[in-house]
């Protein structure tokens, strides 16, 4: 059964979401997943881009950035809910919007970030993963 995690900031804005995802990414592929990071939108997946190539000095993830309708071989692979359809394994959510695709993924990482917009959507999608039989665990940061 999928496992769905979320990540609620206790401050910060949304480069601070987005930098959390960049290390769940990181450990996840350290461990041997391939990722899908599912943005809100195109302007959104080009910071994330940029950010995995950035966010560590000593090191950076390897990744692509979706822009069409096709499956993608990269390990980690950044897109929209358009392209969430060619991926499995481990999902990293900073869209806002829940995962009607859950069951594919063994694992859903939701980042919650600290404004009121944010941590509504937060509790809604929370809900909706209760509601098709999940036990998502929280982690505060």
């Amino acid at each position: 059964m999928t496992q769905v995690n979320f990540y609620t900031l206790q401050d910060g804005d949304e480069e601070r979401c987005l930098l959390v995802a960049c290390r769940l990414t990181e450990k996840a592929r350290q461990l041997g997943h391939r990722v899908f990071i599912q943005a809100e939108s195109s302007e959104q997946a080009r910071q994330l881009d940029e950010l995995l190539w950035q966010f560590k000095t000593v090191s950076f993830v390897p990744h692509s950035l979706l822009e069409t309708e096709q499956p993608d071989k990269e390990a980690v692979a950044i897109g929209t809910a358009r392209q969430l359809q060619f991926h499995s394994d481990v999902l990293i959510n900073v869209s806002g919007e829940a995962c009607h695709g859950h069951a594919r993924f063994s694992r859903i990482s939701e980042i919650v970030g600290a404004d009121k917009i944010s941590l509504k959507q937060g509790r809604e999608n929370y809900r909706y993963y209760q509601s098709q039989g999940y036990s998502p665990e929280t982690h505060k940061l």
